[in-house]
């Protein structure tokens, strides 16, 4: 079945020695092509807009746009290559999974753990992962005088309905 996703949301955690920053993007679509009963065989792409973002101030706001050029690269894509390790309750599961993130003309492949509902009308899943942003041509940013770890946690969510 082939399910539109329609809202979603990535939140990427990064640290400090100091303080920890949250940043979250809203604006979260893409495709899926999966059946409830093989999702080992799902086949998916995401994308998220990497200009719709909040970090919990407009003065962290400003330095992400400008340090990390979201203008300049407001796409990033995400594509699902495989899924193993399936458990099944009914319609919810767990899952690892393996894609491909591009990004700033780069490619990083990613290994997530997840967890959803996939059933005949609706898709749920949500999926973490650490990230280096090193691998994506990104240095982690100073805010004042706290430099942020290279390494973040990221958390994803999509929602989706089966295509009309």
């Amino acid at each position: 079945m082939k399910y539109a996703v329609s809202a979603g949301k990535l939140t990427v955690k990064a640290r400090s020695s100091v303080h920890d920053t949250t940043t979250v993007w809203d604006k979260v679509t893409g495709d899926v092509d999966a059946d409830a009963d093989a999702i080992e065989q799902a086949k998916a792409t995401f994308k998220v807009d990497m200009t719709s973002f909040d970090a919990g101030d407009w003065l962290k706001n400003r330095k992400l746009r400008k340090d990390f050029d979201m203008e300049g690269n407001p796409t990033a894509t995400f594509t699902l290559d495989s899924v193993s390790d399936v458990v099944r309750d009914g319609a919810k599961f767990t899952a690892k999974a393996r894609g491909t993130l591009r990004w700033r003309g780069k490619e990083v492949v990613l290994d997530l753990a997840g967890q959803g509902t996939l059933d005949h009308e609706r898709l749920e899943a949500t999926a973490t992962f650490p990230l280096d942003i090193k691998k994506l041509g990104l240095q982690a940013p100073k805010f004042f005088v706290f430099k942020m770890e290279d390494e973040v946690t990221v958390e994803v969510s999509v929602r989706g309905a089966v295509k009309a």
